[in-house]
């Protein structure tokens, strides 16, 4: 478990990421927010939510 000072540090920058990138013009995916939420709850690792992300934008 992560302290809650982790997790709003956590929620920031996520929340920085997804604002920064709609402002390019990208769409965010509802499953980057699913597995961005387990990140910010400690239930994965940085490293994990990339394996999931580029697992997913390859199709595997």
């Amino acid at each position: 478990m992560i302290s809650k000072a982790e997790q709003e540090y956590r929620r920031k920058i996520i929340e920085y990421g997804i604002a920064s990138c709609e402002l390019e013009g990208c769409i965010i995916s509802n499953e980057y927010r699913r597995l961005s939420k387990k990140y910010i709850k400690g239930e994965m690792t940085l490293e994990e939510l990339g394996n999931e992300v580029r697992k997913n934008l390859h199709g595997d």
